[in-house]
């Protein structure tokens, strides 16, 4: 449900009365009323129109600044045109004309403030601030006119526009006369408030096209471009809904390439699965044509190597997982240590487990790197310190066997 405020210079504060509807989202109207903020309903999003007689629009050359320093130069571009002191006043820039300049919305500062404090006091999640006259339907080379028979508003190309002051059927408003005279539109098309009126045509040289349309705030759509008052210290917190637009070009690409990169390291952990499976069959039936077709096949390389040391020992040579050949690389490997002290001794199934002392604090990554050299495969199972001596207990092997 969407909620529209109609904000004109008779509210003041929290106890002032002020029209409002009830939209769904298709935009039907469910409720109207009028009340106070506190008494009005509540919804998803709620825009406030603020009177044509409320914002001061124009258009002005900017200079090139970021958007934190042109937030406060902005009230002195107006400076000139302006009845209250430049501090006192809110400007929101708007869309750019095809001239260069910038259209701008000025809008008391103190009484915006006053309505937001009591919005957030009534709960309502006021989300857009627009002024009226952006809400008039109206094309680049016409201009349009809501008119009640005396007073009315004007909207023009950009967004620009704004409230007209007194006129009739017989004499045109002074704003809009000096308006045409300055640029006139192709034709000005005419919007009824309220009953059907006659239009201030007298002395207008251009076309004027009677819509026979009445312009009504509360179900007039407003446009995806119109200004949002509410810029720079005003600006709302955004959503997650606001900000999918911005974040979902941005998430797309970052999902590609997730899937991407899935794709590939699933790719890769295919082809090396493969691989394995390959050197796997090739270890295997390597072992059957060497031990027999009938030979069980667990672990290719552990059986080979037992095998390969069974022979050997047959033969009367010397394997290198046995004790002298494995002692003997590995007093090669440690003989130069700082501090070497061999306690104890033991060899079992192929493999080595000493205790040692060392000393240094780079003493135990100069002995993964010297056990390394020698081709042996070194486990430390336990490591106690004291000082800088160092107590190991070592499981040494050969080749890759632990």
């Amino acid at each position: 449900m969407k909620l529209r405020i109609y904000l004109t210079a008779h509210w003041q504060d929290a106890a002032s009365n002020c029209a409002w509807v009830l939209l769904d989202d298709n935009g039907t109207q469910r409720d109207a009323g009028s009340g106070t903020l506190a008494s009005m309903p509540h919804a998803d999003d709620v825009i406030a129109i603020v009177a044509s007689d409320r914002v001061l629009a124009t258009a002005a050359a900017l200079p090139k600044l970021k958007r934190n320093k042109l937030e406060t130069a902005l009230p002195f571009v107006l400076e000139d045109g302006l009845l209250d002191d430049v501090s006192a006043v809110h400007v929101t820039p708007g869309s750019k004309l095809a001239d260069g300049r910038t259209v701008l919305y000025a809008l008391d500062k103190g009484w915006l403030s006053r309505f937001l404090a009591a919005c957030s006091t009534a709960k309502l999640r006021l989300r857009r601030v627009v002024p009226e006259f952006c809400l008039l339907p109206q094309r680049n080379e016409e201009w349009s006119v809501a008119w009640d028979g005396t007073r009315g508003f004007i909207a023009m190309a950009g967004h620009l526009g704004g409230a007209l002051d007194v006129g009739s059927d017989t004499r045109m408003p002074a704003l809009l006369q000096l308006s045409m005279q300055q640029h006139a539109p192709a034709a000005l098309r005419l919007f009824t408030l309220g009953s059907d009126v006659a239009a201030p045509d007298r002395g207008i040289k251009v076309p004027v096209l009677f819509e026979r349309q009445h312009f009504d705030w509360r179900k007039a759509e407003i446009p995806a471009d119109a200004p949002n008052l509410l810029w720079g210290k005003f600006t709302p917190p955004p959503r997650i809904g606001e900000l999918w637009p911005v974040l979902r070009p941005a998430l797309m690409v970052l999902l590609l390439l997730f899937c991407v990169e899935a794709a590939l390291t699933n790719l890769e952990w295919a082809v090396l699965a493969h691989e394995k499976r390959q050197l796997s069959n090739a270890m295997s039936d390597t072992f059957r044509e060497t031990f027999g077709a009938d030979a069980v096949v667990v672990d290719a390389p552990l059986q080979m190597r037992r095998n390969v040391t069974r022979l050997r020992h047959a033969a009367g040579v010397a394997d290198d997982a046995d004790f002298l050949p494995l002692l003997e690389k590995f007093s090669v490997a440690t003989d130069e240590l700082p501090g070497r002290v061999l306690n104890t001794v033991r060899y079992d199934g192929g493999k080595l487990d000493v205790e040692m002392r060392l000393s240094g604090a780079n003493a135990v990554d100069m002995l993964r790197r010297r056990i390394a050299e020698t081709g042996l495969s070194l486990q430390v199972t336990d490591t106690q310190t004291a000082g800088s001596t160092q107590t190991l207990q070592l499981r040494v092997s050969a080749g890759g066997a632990r």
